[in-house]
């Protein structure tokens, strides 16, 4: 397995007829060339039992694997529950827990990879320790730098006693976004409502809303809205008729 390339490749002789990749029990693609399968991202910290299997003419097939990444140090030394989300629109915050055999002096270093391109790389600018002074969270500003892709958010684990496995999250930005609940202003007379709001986000310009609405001591009415295609950005309206429903 090539980490750089992220293609697993292999020697093989006779008539073949198939090639397939499997990832742990899961068929992940067959073989375009019968000599490698390209994967779009590997794992740094969890291994896994990468499989071929390997179809001939008027044979048997025959598998055989490797397990990639290789596991070193004590798994229970490594960052645990690990949770990243962007919220108040442009922020980054990521947390994790020390783990629960980590050595006295172990410290979590944070970094941002991008999955497309190998080699870019964010180190975290800015941590929050704990009462030890282990670093336990990571904070990034002005997210809209960053393109719109999929991620490896890594934490890596350092002790002088011993070898700290690593721990990961691969995720696209936008899947882990935490929305503002937006503003709303209305403007109203004896029969109209107009009500007006503004959803910021870095990465949707698409929104459904459910907009429920009570008037004096009736049932509330729930109307559902959506992205109005000719309105600016995340910037959207709702005029209602307050004895007849939506208008």
């Amino acid at each position: 397995m090539d980490p750089e390339t992220k293609r697993l490749t292999w020697n093989v002789s006779g008539n073949v007829s198939k090639i397939e990749c499997y990832v742990g029990s899961s068929r992940f693609t067959v073989s375009s060339d019968n000599v490698s399968c390209q994967f779009y991202s590997l794992s740094k910290c969890q291994a896994s039992n990468y499989t071929v299997k390997v179809t001939l003419v008027d044979q048997e097939p025959f598998s055989t694997w490797i397990e990639y990444p290789k596991q070193e140090g004590n798994p229970g030394a490594a960052a645990e529950d690990l949770d990243c989300k962007v919220h108040d629109v442009s922020f980054l915050t990521c947390t994790w827990a020390v783990g629960r055999e980590a050595p006295k002096d172990i410290q979590y270093h944070f970094s941002l990879e991008s999955i497309r391109r190998t080699g870019q790389k964010w180190d975290c600018p800015r941590y929050t320790p704990n009462e030890r002074g282990t670093h336990v969270q990571c904070h990034f500003d002005r997210m809209s730098r960053f393109p719109k892709q999929q991620y490896r958010f890594l934490v890596e684990g350092a002790s002088g006693h011993s070898r700290v496995p690593c721990s990961e999250a691969i995720e696209f930005l936008q899947d882990i976004e935490k929305f503002i609940a937006p503003n709303i202003t209305a403007t109203c007379n004896e029969s109209l409502a107009l009500m007006k709001w503004h959803m910021a986000s870095l990465f949707r310009t698409s929104f459904d809303y459910d907009l429920e609405i009570q008037q004096g001591t009736e049932p509330p009415s729930v109307h559902k809205v959506g992205v109005h295609p000719s309105l600016p950005r995340a910037s959207h309206m709702r005029t209602l008729s307050l004895d007849a429903g939506p208008a």
